[in-house]
């Protein structure tokens, strides 16, 4: 037997003999726990001097100041392999959970804008009062993984500014070196070191809030269609969201909880008998979701990106699931993300314990990728937001079990 073929069967045993402890009731998991940040640390953005690009254009600068969260990252491994003998296989990435940088990337757009607002209207005392700026889309764009020992650095440049619209474009890089310490919080003069390549620009737009002439959506709320299987349970007594959706891991991992996930607490709702006889267009995926720590409610942008946040979460990886990935999945990363809010945005504030919905589908699977949309749901079931998203999805060459 070669060595390679040899530790391969080793690698299968072990992950046998674990998972068969997970469900004989012998294990009960690591009883590990980590700390789970708000919003308000988690994703903390630190303005730096204004700089200006290539045409001397003003461009605001802003850096993060926590390591982004890493799927998976809080799960035993140790454990898992530490019978195993010579190199451990390798089992994760090194890319961040994206939606970190897809939420922090309009934060800063918007803590710009609101910025800017404030100074031009407070300038003018003798102006009407005007409706809120709030974000009306985010248009993103993934070139590369995230690192988790450095910060990342936002740029955002003006593309267009109106009386009642405006767009700003944010590009995102990070140091070509972790940072000291890597663990965080992140200095400040990190962002003067030298950067790598832009690893994800975003398009963010904003839009006054207006009065409602119309308001229209589907007959039923998802609350309404899936009734049957949401009564079933209270929104916290459905299982805690997987720290990665992925069959394999979830098998391997069922006791580990949420892990150090941020900004939201979010529970899946077991779909399994709703999707068993549906084609893979037509099954559903429902995760309600609500907020560590409340924000304030006056600060709408901050509520729109947790949801932007949530929407990002184990999407494409519960796809692979249904196709028949889950224990043998290969690439999955987000190449373009769209996020749009339907409603003014003081509708998309989150009250203090209120639990939000969001439903999942995939419509498009082909050439390598799959095309993801998602609904936010309010408590009342009103159709908040809408979210698109286009990725890669491949299978692995070989099994992992």
């Amino acid at each position: 037997m070669s060595d390679s073929k040899a530790v391969s069967e080793e690698y299968r045993a072990a992950l046998e003999a674990w998972m068969q402890k997970q469900y004989d009731g012998s294990a009960t998991g690591s009883g590990r726990t980590w700390p789970r940040l708000s919003f308000q640390e988690a994703l903390a953005l630190t303005e730096l001097t204004a700089g200006s690009d290539s045409h001397g254009r003003s461009v605001k600068r802003f850096v993060s100041r926590r390591p982004a969260w890493k799927p998976g990252g809080e799960l035993p491994w140790d454990l898992l392999f530490k019978d195993l003998k010579g190199p451990r296989p390798m089992h994760q990435g090194p890319g961040v959970f994206g939606g970190v940088v897809y939420a922090q990337a309009p934060l800063a757009a918007a803590r710009a804008i609101e910025a800017e607002d404030q100074g031009e209207t407070g300038a003018d005392t003798g102006k009407k009062p005007r409706g809120k700026l709030g974000i009306h889309s985010i248009q993103g764009v993934f070139t590369s993984p995230g690192l988790r020992d450095r910060p990342f650095v936002f740029e955002v440049s003006s593309l267009s500014t109106g009386k009642s619209f405006a767009t700003r474009l944010v590009s995102v890089r990070q140091p070509t070196q972790p940072s000291d310490p890597p663990t965080g919080p992140f200095p400040a003069s990190d962002a003067d070191k030298p950067l790598k390549n832009v690893c994800f620009t975003c398009m963010t737009t904003f839009k006054r809030s207006v009065p409602t002439q119309d308001d229209v959506q589907t007959a039923q709320s998802a609350q309404q269609r899936y009734a049957d299987m949401l009564s079933k349970r209270k929104p916290h007594e459905w299982p805690i969201s997987p720290q990665s959706d992925v069959d394999l891991v979830r098998d391997l991992f069922p006791h580990e909880g949420p892990g150090a996930f941020p900004v939201l607490d979010m529970h899946k709702v077991d779909m399994r008998k709703y999707n068993e006889d549906r084609p893979l267009s037509e099954r559903r995926e429902l995760i309600y979701y609500r907020l560590l720590e409340p924000l304030p409610r006056d600060d709408v942008n901050a509520h729109i990106v947790c949801h932007a946040f949530e929407a990002d979460r184990n999407g494409l990886i519960m796809l692979g699931n249904h196709i028949g990935y889950g224990y043998s999945m290969g690439n999955a990363a987000s190449l373009s993300y769209s996020f749009y809010v339907h409603v003014n945005p003081d509708e998309a504030v989150m009250g203090d314990q209120e639990w939000w919905l969001q439903e999942v589908s995939w419509p498009r699977v082909s050439a390598g990728r799959c095309m993801m949309e998602c609904r936010i749901w309010s408590p009342q079931g009103r159709h908040i937001a809408s979210a698109y998203q286009d990725g890669i999805i491949l299978p692995s060459k070989t099994p992992k079990l």
